[in-house]
């Protein structure tokens, strides 16, 4: 007879809650049932339980089920992928039960599944079933440009999925303007908003040279890619109860870690993972909305590609994001998570018309404490940066040395040590959009402190090497003798000096 892996690879299940699914990998299934009455079980021990979307109409109480399925000797439940009816009380009692719950993806069947349980079945060609849901959009949005020379986004609540490069101010544009029904006419106008009725998503397309676009290319696009997206939105749906009493308890942090570890590594929340904290506080006005940042949260983790776990609680909402390579420090990477999280806050803005203080901190998971250490961290920023958005605050003074006095009274001297290390910068923040020389400045009047520095700007120690790595490389002096800062913080003084125009 076959296992439960064999199922997994012959039928192209998935697990719904990442980990638990392990354990059982190895054990013998004796047979498939579906449950098809309220009735009492009458299992064989070693069973995988069927239970399609027509059952949640006479389960009056699903999160008794788990229990009485484990104790009926069930290895695991199988639910459809696209089960938008699945409870997520019952997903949680079925991971304090210890029952994994397994995905049948919308392409098999039951009989299907029943036939992989025969040893010398043929294996069927899941090959393309384990390709993510995310990668289907994009490869659905790169096919489409590829033929019609346009640039295709799928905008969600807090990410965009695209075949370009994603300008922030461009797509906004784009988001402007009021979605209509698709129709002939339309399909050779330079911009496109088409929502994506499922899902709630949109679709935004630029179609800079005008050409003619076919009205049943973009039709066909939208469905696939609503396939895709909601089938995502069904399998978070039934996670986010769970992941939320998590936030919470670490947030509330009243539960011993070593109870909470366990829950933990049930999300593949694992010693030795990288994660990101990540708090964001919403306006006053806006408090009661914090499952729409959550979801936000969702799908910034979602395009980061590693395991996500969210959760709304006291009027914030709460991310922890694993890197997905287990590194910290690279430029590319900070610089990556940096975008994703200003595109985030940009949307934000522009759907609510309201800012959003947002705190990321980083931890290297060794336990539970850990996480409800970095959460706090995160907070603490966001919390910060929330209050400096309404009241703006002072810029820390720098001291002024008696050479950058002398040297003001030569204008010409002063101009040409502002054009060799401040212009580079200045030329690069307003070409960027970034405050890379506000990050100089505070450096340099904190007397150098990294963390002091890092705590001041709201951003991670890391972040920070790499903005003055990148004011190096743009001016061509270092940062890590006494003669260069010596030479940043004179020609700041003198930018700041009364007259310098």
């Amino acid at each position: 007879m076959a296992t439960v892996g064999d199922l997994v690879t012959r039928v192209g299940l998935g697990s719904l809650v990442p980990g638990c699914a392990d354990r059982v990998l190895d054990r013998t299934v004796a047979a498939v049932v579906e449950m098809t009455t309220q009735g009492p079980l009458d299992l064989d021990d070693g069973s995988v339980v069927y239970v399609p979307s027509t059952s949640w109409s006479f389960l009056t109480t699903p999160e008794t089920l788990p229990s009485q399925l484990k104790s009926a000797g069930a290895l695991a439940v199988v639910v459809n992928n696209d089960d938008l009816k699945l409870p997520p009380e019952f997903v949680e009692a079925c991971v304090h039960a210890s029952i994994p719950v397994l995905l049948l993806p919308k392409s098999r069947t039951l009989d299907q599944l029943t036939a992989a349980l025969a040893e010398e079945t043929t294996r069927f060609d899941t090959r393309g079933l384990h390709i993510s849901y995310l990668d289907a959009i994009r490869r659905a949005l790169n096919g489409f440009t590829a033929v019609t020379g346009t640039e295709a986004f799928v905008v969600m609540e807090g990410a965009v999925v695209s075949s370009a490069p994603v300008d922030i101010a461009h797509l906004i544009k784009i988001l402007a303007r009021k979605p209509v029904a698709l129709q002939q006419s339309m399909c050779a106008m330079a911009t496109l908003n088409v929502p994506l009725p499922a899902s709630g998503h949109t679709l935004a397309i630029h179609n800079p040279s005008r050409v003619a676009l076919d009205l049943t290319g973009i039709e066909s696009l939208v469905r696939e890619i609503d396939t895709y997206a909601q089938a995502i939105e069904v399998k978070r749906s039934a996670r986010r109860q769970i992941e939320t009493a998590l936030v919470r308890e670490l947030i509330e942090a009243n539960v011993a870690s070593a109870t909470l570890d366990p829950w933990v590594g049930s999300f593949d929340l694992a010693p030795g993972s990288r994660v990101r904290a990540i708090a964001a506080v919403l306006p006053e006005s806006m408090k009661s909305e914090s499952e729409v940042v959550g979801n936000a949260l969702r799908d910034l983790g979602l395009l980061d590609g590693g395991i996500c776990v969210t959760g709304a609680h006291g009027g914030c909402a709460y991310a922890l994001i694993t890197l997905p390579d287990g590194e910290f420090g690279r430029s590319d990477e900070i610089t990556g998570f940096e975008h994703q999280l200003k595109l985030l806050a940009d949307l934000f803005e522009f759907r609510h018309q309201q800012a959003l203080s947002l705190g990321v901190s980083s931890c290297v998971l060794r336990g539970s404490d850990d996480l409800v250490r970095g959460l706090i961290n995160a907070r603490q920023l966001a919390d910060r940066q929330a209050r400096s958005t309404v009241a703006e605050m002072d810029e820390i003074p720098l001291a002024v040395p008696l050479s950058a006095t002398l040297l003001a009274a030569e204008p010409e001297l002063a101009a040409v040590l502002g054009r060799a290390l401040l212009q580079p910068v200045i030329d690069y923040d307003r070409e960027k959009g970034t405050s890379y020389l506000e990050s100089l400045r505070t450096f340099l009047a904190l007397d150098c402190q990294w963390a002091t520095t890092a705590t001041e700007l709201g951003i991670h120690i890391n972040t920070l090497r790499y903005r003055l790595k990148r004011i190096e490389r743009l001016t061509g002096r270092g940062l890590h003798t006494t003669a260069d800062r010596s030479d940043y913080y004179l020609a700041l003084c003198l930018r700041e000096s009364p007259g310098s125009g």
